[in-house]
């Protein structure tokens, strides 16, 4: 967990890590649900699928996690925040395919 001390010593830091956390968070989400739908065949799994696609997120495209977000992972939790809630918060995803004339 950050300690106050920790946070306000490196707060730009710590801010970018959670940034980054969440996007993974959004994205795995994102991936569980579409595999849920059955969009994609069960040999292939969300890690892979993760692996794949986390590589090719480029910054530009991170939301900011809400106010109310809390970190799964206890690396990133603040000391002062409590268990994360089971909510889906963010964008949904919404696949589109290239028409032959873009």
């Amino acid at each position: 967990m950050i300690t106050k001390e920790q946070y306000s010593n490196l707060k730009e830091y710590w801010d970018y890590q959670r940034l980054i956390e969440y996007n993974k968070e959004l994205l795995k989400s994102s991936l569980e649900e579409i595999k849920q739908r059955e969009f994609i065949p069960n040999n292939i799994s969300t890690d892979d699928m993760f692996e794949d696609v986390w590589v090719k997120v480029k910054e530009s495209d991170y939301e900011n996690p809400p106010k109310s977000w809390i970190p799964k992972d206890l690396k990133y939790r603040f000391e002062w925040e409590d268990e994360p809630k089971d909510t889906k918060k963010g964008r949904p995803v919404v696949l589109r395919a290239k028409s032959y004339n873009e």
